[in-house]
């Protein structure tokens, strides 16, 4: 299942914390499970000075990891899209995004430090504004909620969140890229199965980590063909999900 998402967006020290904190509290009394992915500053650390897994990086490692009983944790050197890492997040119900704010696929609720900052933040897909600064802002078309108010805030989340869209822009869906899509979506004039790459029984393919567009054409042709193979093998009788990867490189002709 793929899960609804929400960004908390704001300026430096508006509060986003805060606000996420919030709301994972409130969602999780909800019973929903609550993943939470942050965007961060190129200069933020992503490991403690010191530590076993920063001085396997410092040594020249391009990925590390650390299991423990309670948790696990990966450390990359490299960035990789934001729908990869929510998929890495696992089985949850809700993803809070802080930060992403040119991130055009998602619902937003918009944190400001002043009214000013409001139209500066919104995109079209602001649902709420809240934050520390709530109280003293006007209704400018946009519900103002304050913090103190995390269920009314958690209400309109459970409303109006919907999955991540991919991102491609492929077309597919009727609109010219997945903001405008994601647009009308929150407007009531779409649904999200218009999402070729979202939809039940989807084709996705990545070549070297990265995600490409499939028309609908094509993906019911790699689905045709890859079916038609696999339910020739024992075992493959009656699948549910297929997952087929392979490297290209080293082959050799003949």
């Amino acid at each position: 299942m793929v899960p609804r998402a929400v960004a908390v967006v704001g300026f430096k020290n508006a509060g986003k914390t805060k606000v996420v904190e919030a709301l994972v509290g409130e969602l999780t009394r909800r019973g929903l499970r609550v993943g939470t992915l942050k965007h961060a500053s190129r200069t933020h650390l992503l490991d403690t000075p010191g530590k076993d897994t920063m001085r396997h990086r410092e040594a020249g490692a391009v990925a590390s990891a650390i299991l423990t009983s309670e948790g696990a944790a990966v450390f990359l050197s490299h960035p990789i899209p934001v729908e990869e890492a929510v998929a890495r997040l696992g089985p949850v119900d809700i993803v809070v995004l802080e930060g992403f704010k040119s991130l055009d696929t998602v619902a937003r609720i918009v944190v400001p430090r002043d009214a000013g900052e409001v139209e500066e933040l919104a995109n079209g897909l602001e649902i709420v504004v809240t934050g520390p600064a709530a109280e003293n802002l006007p209704d400018a078309g946009i519900p103002v909620v304050p913090l103190t108010r995390v269920e009314e805030l958690a209400d309109i989340i459970e409303v109006k969140a919907f999955p991540l869209l991919p991102g491609l822009d492929c077309g597919g869906c009727g609109y010219e890229s997945c903001g405008d899509l994601a647009r009308a979506i929150l407007a009531g004039e779409a649904k999200m199965e218009k999402c070729v790459n979202r939809s039940a029984g989807a084709v996705r393919l990545r070549v070297d980590g990265r995600a490409l567009a499939l028309k609908p054409f094509v993906q019911k042709a790699v689905r045709n063909v890859v079916l038609g193979m696999v339910r020739t093998l024992k075992g493959g009788e009656d699948p549910r999900r297929v997952e087929v990867a392979f490297d290209v490189g080293g082959e050799e002709d003949g």
